[in-house]
């Protein structure tokens, strides 16, 4: 038998009623709804990192526990979070700059981090304004921003690559958690009676 747990209400199955547990997924996840936490036979397992499990086949005694929030709920949830690690960043930018006019190995593997970091945090700000009704906000001075930053990259100009950590990157994240603020505001003003 497999038992899930959907949102604190159970739910068995035997493990020849779905071919894996993407099949399985397809199955109990409410429509329109986000998975917050999923946690399969005690192991939590990251949702960002789910896709690379859903082929797994299941098995007898699988004990699988998800839960699922509206995606304005999981937003409100989440952004405070997100805030915090934008200034967590903010705080580490000078550090990541002084690794690199030092041309510390550990800088460039900063760098990656921060590139990544920049991606999730515009796929995230896309999401928001799909999903959260906000005013039209200028990004072209990130956007540029963003392109001298690259070209440095590019260049592999180690006192421009420094120079936009210190002063253009910052500038980036508040852009950044000021959108994010203002999106966490007016879900919270969209709760309030």
């Amino acid at each position: 038998m497999v038992k899930v747990v959907l949102n604190g209400k159970e739910m068995v199955f035997t493990k020849e009623d779905f071919k894996d547990l993407g099949e399985l997924y397809e199955h109990v996840a409410p429509k329109g709804m986000v998975l917050k936490t999923i946690i399969i036979n005690d192991e939590k397992i990251e949702t960002h990192k789910l896709s690379e499990r859903l082929s797994e086949p299941l098995r007898d005694n699988d004990n699988i526990v998800m839960e699922f929030a509206t995606p304005r709920d999981y937003l409100e949830e989440m952004l405070p979070s997100v805030l915090r690690y934008i200034d967590t960043v903010i705080g580490l930018l000078p550090g990541v700059a002084a690794r690199v006019r030092e041309l510390e190995p550990q800088a460039f593997k900063d760098i990656e981090d921060l590139s990544n970091a920049i991606s999730a945090l515009d796929d995230l700000r896309q999401s928001v304004q799909t999903i959260v009704p906000m005013e039209f906000i200028d990004s072209s001075a990130v956007v540029s921003k963003l392109k001298n930053f690259l070209q440095a990259l590019e260049q592999q100009n180690m006192a421009m690559i420094a120079e936009c950590l210190e002063n253009d990157m910052p500038q980036v994240m508040r852009f950044y958690a000021d959108l994010f603020t203002e999106a966490l505001s007016k879900l919270r003003e969209a709760k309030s009676p």
